[in-house]
């Protein structure tokens, strides 16, 4: 029977065989006080053991604690006696360890308080661009160069195939800090724009210039200017295998396919084969859905309706995450891959205003037109003028002046005829 009593003031270390307190720890004698009692691993808790002679003692066992079995040696004694002694050592070095522990944690806080100051003055809005067009941005001359509405800037973004040049994918776009907004509007290949060649498409800009000796991004930024009546202030234009490495390092994306995903094109090395439903998509696949236009009814369109929602998607994605852990990769890949006037501190300051938005204030649009126009047996898209200078506007006029007809440069159908709002449509043979 084992029994609580009182602590004792002496004791040596005499560890029995099978027999263990209620506690779970091991049992000591006291040897010299009062040889019919046993203690726990607590050693104010107290046992009364009767039998214990016949018990016997394990000479070999060690419970890791460092005091010595044998109560009969004055070396174990001693030994003990500096186990103590180091176990309250001990205690004092780990009281010391929190404390600097401590130090340590209050330290970096204020680091990592500084960083952000530091990161403050190293993340950069990107430049402004000269004001509103006169509808003409091959002659140079801009309009209303003051007035700009306060936090709004505006951007393009491009994609372009590597075989061609042709730039499929168009986006247009402004940031508004003050309305907390982020508006994305797409204009597909086939819109119709005032140039003097054939075929006057919206995705022959940058080829065309690049084809001819003349620089494809500042053709893209003056044929885009006669579309929003205003040069964008930053741009960014790459090729569509860069889409992949961006996608692979923010880790893939989840997306709803609306349908089976089966072309090849061996000319531009496109093979897409992707089948309907939700699911994981790495970059290569994501990239293959984001081009993808066969199955679609109406075609160019259809597909600009998937990119929205990729691209919706890919938006919920990173504000979820709300900071992506390869985001050096990214900035990486956008540097080394992109062509842009963006420095690393202007994308960052879009990141960080980016993640501020409430997922719906981020809104995409297709620009207001005839989507099924035909101009000499080609398809065209032609822009309703009212419409579209409406929603300009509205959602993409960074300038307090409201932008008008005489801004833009832009062909339209009037009375079964293609017109243009400059007054001419360019080039001599017109079509």
């Amino acid at each position: 029977v084992i029994t609580k009593g009182n602590p004792v003031n002496t004791f040596f270390s005499y560890r029995f065989k099978g027999l263990s307190p209620v506690d779970g720890g091991p049992l000591f004698y006291d040897y010299k006080e009062n040889p019919e009692r046993l203690y726990g691993k607590n050693k104010h808790d107290i046992f009364t053991y009767a039998g214990y002679q016949n018990a016997g003692y394990d000479d070999g066992y060690d419970d890791g604690s460092g005091f010595q079995d044998d109560p009969f040696s004055e070396t174990s004694a001693a030994a003990n006696h500096r186990v103590k002694a180091q176990q309250a050592q001990d205690k004092r070095r780990k009281k010391k360890k929190v404390r600097i522990a401590i130090i340590v944690v209050v330290v970096l806080a204020l680091l990592v308080g500084e960083f952000i100051v530091l990161m403050d003055h190293w993340v950069s809005p990107p430049s402004l661009s000269g004001g509103l067009s006169d509808g003409n941005p091959d002659d140079g001359i801009t309009t209303n160069t003051e007035g700009r509405k306060k936090g709004c800037y505006t951007f393009l973004i491009a994609g372009k195939d590597r075989a061609a040049g042709l730039t499929d994918t168009v986006l247009v776009g402004m940031l508004d800090m003050e309305n907390k907004s982020l508006k994305f509007v797409s204009i597909p290949r086939d819109t119709a724009v005032n140039v003097a060649y054939r075929p006057k498409k919206m995705n022959q800009y940058y080829a065309a210039a690049e084809n001819n000796g003349r620089d494809g991004v500042e053709a893209m930024l003056a044929g885009v200017e006669k579309l929003l009546g205003y040069r964008v202030d930053s741009y960014a234009i790459f090729d569509v295998e860069v889409f992949v490495e961006l996608i692979d390092a923010m880790g893939g994306i989840d997306f709803d396919v609306p349908v089976d995903m089966d072309y090849e094109d061996w000319g531009q090395d496109l093979s897409i084969h992707v089948s309907k439903g939700y699911q994981h998509l790495d970059g290569y696949e994501a990239m293959g859905v984001f081009r993808f236009r066969n199955s679609y009814a109406n075609g160019d369109i259809g597909r600009i309706d998937v990119q929205h929602q990729m691209l919706k998607a890919m938006t919920s994605q990173f504000l979820k995450l709300h900071n992506i852990p390869n985001l050096n990769k990214l900035i990486d890949i956008y540097e080394k891959e992109v062509i842009t006037n963006l420095s690393a501190g202007n994308v960052m300051f879009y990141v960080k205003e980016f993640l501020k938005l409430d997922e719906s204030a981020i809104g995409f649009e297709t620009i207001p037109a005839n989507y099924n126009g035909v101009k000499n047996g080609m398809s065209y898209v032609f822009i309703h003028v009212d419409e579209w200078l409406e929603y300009l506007n509205t959602w993409l006029n960074p300038y307090t002046t409201e932008i008008t007809s005489a801004n833009v440069d832009i062909l339209y159908e009037s009375n079964g005829q293609v017109v243009a709002t400059s007054g001419t449509v360019q080039g001599p043979n017109k079509w």
